[in-house]
This record gives C-alpha cells, structure tokens and sequence, in this order.
C-alpha cells in the first residue's frame, strides 16, 4: 500500500503534537497545583506548542496543494497554467513554514535556558547560560529575518513565474526580474546553529550534576532524566543530513520536501517532550506520599497494646516496645530513616496516680 510523502508527515504530527500538547498540560499540573509556582521557562514552553500546532496546520496545507499536481508538471509548459494557482498556495505555505520552523525551536531552547538559569548556583554556569541564550536569540532572529526577506520583494518568494523558470532548460526564458538570494546557504548554516545549540544545551548542566554531592546513582539518574534531549539532538542531525539532500538541486527540493518537513516534526516535538519529561517526577513523588500518609493513618489509628505494670514499681519508663508502630520500624536498619511517630511525654506522667511524683515537680521531657 502506498502512502503519499505529505500524508506521512500530516499523520504523524497530528500523532505527536497531541502527546506533546498532554506533556506540557501535565507539566503545568505539576508546577501550578504541585509546586505552587509557574515560571517563564513553563510559559515560553507553552508558546512553543502553540507555534508548533501552527507548523502542523501549515503542513497540512502543504500536503492538500502539493496533492494536487506532480513534480514533472514542472517541466511541462502546457501543464504550468493549471497548477500555477495551487503551486503558489505551495509556496507561501513553504514561506510561512520556514519561519513558524524557526520560532517553535527558538521557544523551545528558550524554555529549557531559562529553566537552567532558574536552578543555576554558580556564578559560571549561570554566564554560560546567559551566553546561550544570547546566542540562541541571535541566530533565531537573524534566520528569521533572513527567510522573511529572502527575496527584495516579499512576495516575489512565491512568484509561480520565478519558480518555474528554474526547471526551464532554454536559458533565454530564464526569469530576469527576479532579486532574491540563494536560500541554501541559509538553511545549511541555519541547520548547522541548531545543531550546536543542541549540543551546548545538553552539555551545559552535566559539569553540574557531577558536582553534586549525593550518591553517585543518584548524579546517574539525574544525568539521565537531562539526557533525554539527545532525541531532538539525533532528529536534528537526520534533517541536517535530509536538509543536504534537498538542497542539491530544484529537483531534489520538491523531491526530499516532504522528508524535510516529517524530521521538521520529529525535531520539535522531541524537544518539547524530551524538556517536559523531567517536571512530570512530580507526579509519582506525589502518589509515593499518598500512600506513605494513608499507612501512618493505619498506624496511628490501630489500637495499642495494654501496658503491663509492674507490682513492684508504679513508676516505669514507657518502652518502645510496648507502642506497636508498624512493620517499617522493626524492618529498618541503623541507617534508614524511621517513619514512625515519635511519643514525647513528660517523666513526672509517667507513674501511675496518687504516686509522689505527681508533685508539681520540672522534670526534662523524654522522647521514647
């Protein structure tokens, strides 16, 4: 069975822009009703996904319009007239994609600096941080800018007559008017910052995390969770590689577009997730209480055991052995901490009325 390239890639953001849409909802949860606290790196997050269901719209319009006509149309003069009107919905499509592309990473970065800057501690860490971020807002507008104007005239980017005169083999009917740049140089170094903002934002809070002075399996698990970003690092370097392919030629662009716009995807909303991932910790440690709060309830509600009094001696400390606390303390070890309740009264109680000691004596407290 056969699929077209464009229904691919609608069908798969339309399978991870959902999920991503889930993951920053739960990270939300997390922060507002667990956390109490909502910060801009949660919010920029949020924009992100906003951007990105724009890219995903925008690639479903791609796919409709590019449905409607074959890449050899372009060589054949008789069928350029009929597909010039849909070939421009085209490439205003690509013109809106290739700048929405842009900004939904730019957020997404932004979200995961400023979360690091949020944490940050040392004084180094924090500058590297706001060095990214300098650079990551750099290259996103300048990029920006630069799709935006690709051409002196806006709209002579989606110029069908333009467009066209590329697959035009007769050099005397090459378009003349035409001032606009060569793109491909932009994509490719476009690409190529991304990549590396990539791997600086994964880099950064490793130094970090080694440094900190818990158990080593504990540094591990912390690296890991930080780690999972390497997913929108591994999309990232295929569409560098698809991006090179589809840059080759006018005819390997319409050729690779769909494969460039499928990674395009994968790339974004694998970082939303992959930076989302470590908010929702929040939600197990939660349930982890619950279940620790339901069982000391148990515990304190079960009946105690009655004391055995001693016939020769009214006045007795209360021993820990006759307050039956629950399994966890007879299970635990010198080192692990001890959940159950500690049972603090005064000495002078503890003898039985009408006992001298009932005097109006001040005795330190004892904690059994």
């Amino acid at each position: 069975m056969y699929f077209r390239p464009g229904f691919v890639v609608v069908v798969l953001g339309a399978i991870l822009t959902p999920i991503s849409t889930i993951i920053v909802a739960l990270r939300y949860y997390c922060r507002f009703f667990l956390m109490g606290s909502v910060s801009a790196s949660d919010h920029l997050m949020f924009v992100a996904l906003v951007v990105t269901w724009g890219n995903f719209v925008v690639n479903y319009y791609q796919d409709e319009t590019s449905s409607k006509f074959k890449p050899s149309y372009f060589r054949m003069p008789e069928k350029q007239p009929e597909i010039a009107e849909t070939v421009r919905g085209t490439l205003i499509s690509w013109w809106v994609y290739r700048v929405s592309y842009i900004v939904a990473l730019c957020f997404v970065k932004l979200s995961i600096l400023f979360f690091y800057r949020a944490i940050a501690s040392h004084r180094t860490f924090r500058r590297l941080v706001n060095a990214t971020i300098v650079f990551v807002c750099i290259y996103s507008f300048g990029a920006c800018m630069a799709a935006i104007f690709q051409c002196a005239n806006p709209s002579e980017a989606w110029s069908t007559a333009n467009y066209f005169a590329q697959f035009d083999r007769n050099p005397d009917t090459k378009s003349q008017g035409q001032r606009c740049y060569d793109p491909i140089a932009l994509w490719v170094f476009s690409a190529a910052a991304n990549l590396l903002s990539d791997v600086i934002i994964l880099m950064l809070p490793i130094p970090t995390l080694l440094s900190l002075r818990i158990p080593m399996s504990k540094r591990l698990a912390l690296i890991g969770i930080f780690s999972v970003g390497i997913m929108a690092i591994i999309a990232s370097s295929v569409r560098m590689w698809v991006m090179m392919l589809w840059a080759e030629s006018p005819t390997n662009s319409a050729r690779f577009g769909a494969d460039l716009l499928l990674w395009g995807q994968v790339e974004t909303n694998s970082g939303i997730i992959s930076a989302s991932i470590p908010f929702l910790r929040l939600l197990f440690r939660s349930r982890k209480k619950e279940e620790r709060g339901v069982t000391q309830r148990k515990i304190e509600n079960g009946p105690p055991k009655p004391m055995r009094v001693d016939a020769f001696s009214q006045c007795k400390e209360l021993d820990m052995g006759e307050w039956p606390l629950g399994d966890e303390d007879k299970k635990s070890g010198p080192g692990s901490p001890s959940w159950g309740p500690f049972i603090t009264v005064p000495e002078s109680l503890s003898c039985s009325r009408g006992s001298t000691l009932l005097e109006p004596v001040h005795q330190p407290h004892v904690t059994v």
